[in-house]
């Protein structure tokens, strides 16, 4: 009897848990892709140096190895908080340290892209890269959140592909848009677009209900 009812049981958790999924499987691919938008935008800014090179160290009146250091300050935001990133993403929102960390790099974006001044294009670029160290951990946690185990490597390859899409986008697209633009318009329609993304995940991007029980 005790066996019966066991069963009876787990085939009822096991009902309700395919019926969880179900209803949130189109929320989870919206919430988990649009935070994916912020990953695509900031290798955008991790890349954009190879489009805009030479008109950088016209610019700002610098040699090769000068230029190198002005973009590693991008690497040195990201490896300086991505441990931080970790502990925060662990204790607050996922989604209201999205919006933060996308906001800073928006922020870093344009403040690169209006100032002449070497040490603060600098600064602005290592703005940019601290963003960078939530964006990755950020779509982890919403993934591991929203999907059952069996389709988080799927997701997650999904996510990445997206951020390498941004790294294209990097190239000969920004490279023709400073071309007819000039370098700095362009870095202010590449803060714009992260404007648009801000919103999307603003209204698209919450943290996963508590009462969540993944599929196994």
């Amino acid at each position: 009897m005790t066996s019966v009812v066991s069963q009876v049981a787990t085939s009822s958790d096991k009902a309700m848990k395919e019926d969880l999924s179900k209803k949130f499987s189109k929320k989870a691919w919206i919430v988990c892709l649009s935070a994916a938008l912020f990953f695509f935008y900031e290798f955008i800014q991790m890349h954009m140096f190879n489009a805009i090179n030479d008109s950088l160290r016209t610019a700002f009146d610098v040699n090769a190895t000068e230029l190198g250091l002005l973009s590693s300050t991008y690497l040195w935001g990201d490896v300086a908080f991505l441990l931080p990133a970790g502990m925060l993403l662990d204790r607050f929102s996922t989604r209201t340290i999205l919006l933060i960390a996308l906001a800073v790099c928006i922020g870093g974006t344009a403040g690169f892209a209006l100032t002449s001044s070497l040490p603060i294009a600098a600064f602005f670029h290592f703005l940019s890269g601290c963003g960078n160290a939530f964006c990755f951990l950020s779509c982890i946690m919403l993934v591991s959140r929203w999907f059952e185990p069996n389709r988080q490597a799927f997701v997650v390859g999904f996510v990445v592909t997206m951020a390498f899409f941004g790294g294209v986008v990097a190239q000969t697209p920004l490279a023709l848009l400073a071309d007819w633009v000039g370098w700095r318009m362009a870095l202010i329609y590449d803060s714009i677009l992260g404007c648009f993304f801000f919103m999307l995940i603003f209204w698209n991007v919450r943290d996963f209900p508590q009462n969540y029980v993944a599929t196994t």
